[in-house]
């Protein structure tokens, strides 16, 4: 029989009677539901492990690193100084002889500016970087919070197991009270109906793990199924918590994004900078030349030569000043959503500061006194419906106080370990 043979008793007309005569079958089945989701996922992996995989494999941190690169080498264009110009001329252009000459130039930006572009370069290449850093945290937070998530869905597969296992022996319990008329119908009918759920609740279940497992995979980029090892626990905080956010990746590609604008707006001032122009020329002056009294008849085979020297002075500057205050006013947006973001995040950290302590609170009850509190219950509750002290109705509310106990219990647990997972994201810890 498998899960959808028991959906299929759901709706039939004696899917009580069928599932009471059945129930071993089921929780064998059950059991065998659980084994099978284990073993598709046949690459079983702890949290490190699973962190490291996504950073290794995840296609967007693949195109955030080409993204490095690309400033990276754009921050080799920061020293262009333009094309040399080289010019020939033939002709007569100093006598009726014909004359060579050759004459090479070269503009270059002001010194001040092309060291404000470089530093742009650099401050591109860290941005690019941060970018990353951020993603990187980003995809990290992702996966610990679905692997944290898959471990409470396989600790509650097990504690509906151990559902199945009581309702299960109260259903016999009061299959044998009504066979010896100290029960009555709706005692077993209602045993029934209580294991039905469970059944009901345990596939829901697994479709929930396979279903947080094929979101793992997809996150490590992995081409076989994956799934967790660890086991279910509350996780340390982090050694060194911090009272502030200053150490979030995103905060910090934020701030350099004002740093990256605050340069732009210095290389559009130094663009008002005249440039310089250097120059070198060779020609022939072929005729007669006076030379201290004597004429002398040069031909074109003699070479004359000498150095330029310029400045491109500029004339009109007011669209270049409109692109300064244009460049200034573009630091002062990142600067304005820098600080935004920071309070933000400063806001975000408290309230996980205080959602952290609750999830404590709540997780330290149910350690030392609801669970032990819950077993002791069980236990007297079990005796008690045994011995006839109490009817069905008492021992089935005492069964359903245990089961939400434990319930509850690793929900609390589930949400204490995302309240730190989410803590070290804020604070940029991987």
């Amino acid at each position: 029989m498998t899960f959808n043979r028991i959906a299929f008793l759901l709706h039939t007309p004696h899917a009580l009677r069928v599932v009471a005569k059945r129930k071993r079958r089921t929780m064998l089945f059950f059991g065998l539901g659980i084994l099978l989701t284990t073993a598709n996922a046949q690459q079983p992996l702890t949290l490190e492990e699973a962190v490291q995989t996504a950073l290794s494999k995840n296609e967007g941190l693949k195109s955030a690193e080409s993204q490095v690169d690309y400033y990276k080498n754009l921050k080799r264009t920061s020293t262009d100084i333009g094309k040399l110009s080289a010019v020939w001329m033939h002709g007569q252009y100093n006598s009726v002889y014909q004359d060579n000459n050759l004459t090479v130039m070269q503009t270059i930006p002001f010194p001040t500016a092309l060291g404000s572009q470089w530093q742009l370069g650099k401050e591109q290449v860290s941005g690019a970087e941060k970018s990353l850093q951020s993603d990187r945290n980003t995809l990290v937070l992702e996966v610990k919070s679905t692997y944290f998530q898959l471990l409470y869905l396989k600790s509650l597969a097990t504690l509906l197991q151990t559902q199945d296992s009581l309702f299960s022996e109260f259903a016999k319990a009061a299959a044998l009270r009504f066979s010896t008329g100290e029960g009555n119908l709706l005692e077993k009918t209602t045993a029934a109906t209580q294991s039905l759920e469970v059944v009901n609740l345990a596939r829901q279940n697994l479709a929930d793990i396979a279903i947080a497992e094929a979101h793992l995979q997809a996150l490590l980029k992995n081409e076989t199924p994956v799934t967790t090892s660890d086991v279910f626990q509350k996780r340390a905080l982090p050694s060194t918590i911090v009272n502030s956010v200053d150490g979030n990746p995103q905060l910090a590609f934020l701030r350099q994004q004002v740093t990256i604008r605050n340069q732009l707006t210095r290389v559009e001032r130094n663009r008002i900078l005249p440039d310089i122009s250097l120059g070198y020329f060779v020609q022939s002056l072929t005729g007669l030349q006076n030379v201290n009294g004597q004429d002398i008849f040069y031909t074109r085979s003699k070479h004359f030569q000498g150095f330029e020297l310029g400045l491109s002075i500029p004339f009109w500057i007011v669209p270049q000043v409109a692109r300064v205050r244009a460049a200034a006013s573009y630091a002062e947006a990142a600067r304005r959503a820098a600080d935004y973001y920071q309070t933000t995040l400063a806001s975000h950290y408290e309230q996980a500061l205080r959602e952290l302590d609750k999830d404590l609170a709540s997780l330290t009850y149910y350690e030392d006194s609801a669970l032990p509190n819950a077993s002791l219950i069980l236990a007297q509750a079990r005796r008690s419906y045994t011995g006839g002290e109490i009817g069905y109705v008492e021992y089935l509310q005492s069964l359903k106080n245990v089961i939400s106990i434990r319930s509850n219990y690793l929900m609390s647990l589930n949400l204490y370990n995302q309240s730190v997972v989410k803590i070290e994201f804020l604070i940029g810890k991987l």
